[in-house]
């Protein structure tokens, strides 16, 4: 009813994208409304693999992903969630599906650096402050611009 109500909002450009359990609802909504966002966004997202069917993996495969998470997450455990998913997604034949995974969460602006002057490590579940600075990339592609490139029209 929002987007309904609201004829200002472009429709071929609504994205979705949250952290650990709203990397999870993120995962949920588009199942529940396949082809309705440009493109999705989970982080650290805490769907277990072994709740997605294979019907939810085919529908997945059909939409336009970019996970992230780090390998140091003992939060949620990448071998129980993104690693399995994302690996099913592309057997499925999924297409533009993009993963961003680091070994641990570090600062990257220099700010905060530990006694030695290497960067800080935060906690392992963080790792939305990689997606939040634009700092995934793949193929020279940054999350932000993929975003920016994804259309239902396109």
């Amino acid at each position: 009813p929002f987007v309904a109500s609201h004829p200002d909002i472009d429709t071929d450009r609504i994205y979705i994208g949250g952290c650990s359990n709203g990397g999870y609802m993120t995962v949920n909504i588009v199942l529940r409304n396949p082809g309705y966002f440009a493109a999705a966004f989970p982080i650290c997202e805490a769907y277990p693999d072994a709740y997605l069917s294979d019907s939810d993996i085919a529908l997945l495969a059909k939409e336009h992903l970019w996970f992230t998470a780090a390998a140091t997450d003992t939060v949620v455990k990448p071998a129980d969630y993104i690693l399995p998913t994302v690996d099913r997604i592309r057997k499925a034949g999924g297409k533009d599906i993009h993963e961003s995974y680091f070994d641990s969460v570090l600062d990257t602006n220099g700010k905060y650096k530990k006694d030695d002057g290497t960067p800080y490590e935060y906690m392992g579940h963080w790792s939305w402050l990689y997606v939040l600075n634009n700092q995934c990339t793949d193929n020279g592609v940054t999350i932000m611009e993929w975003l920016a490139s994804n259309s239902k029209k396109i």
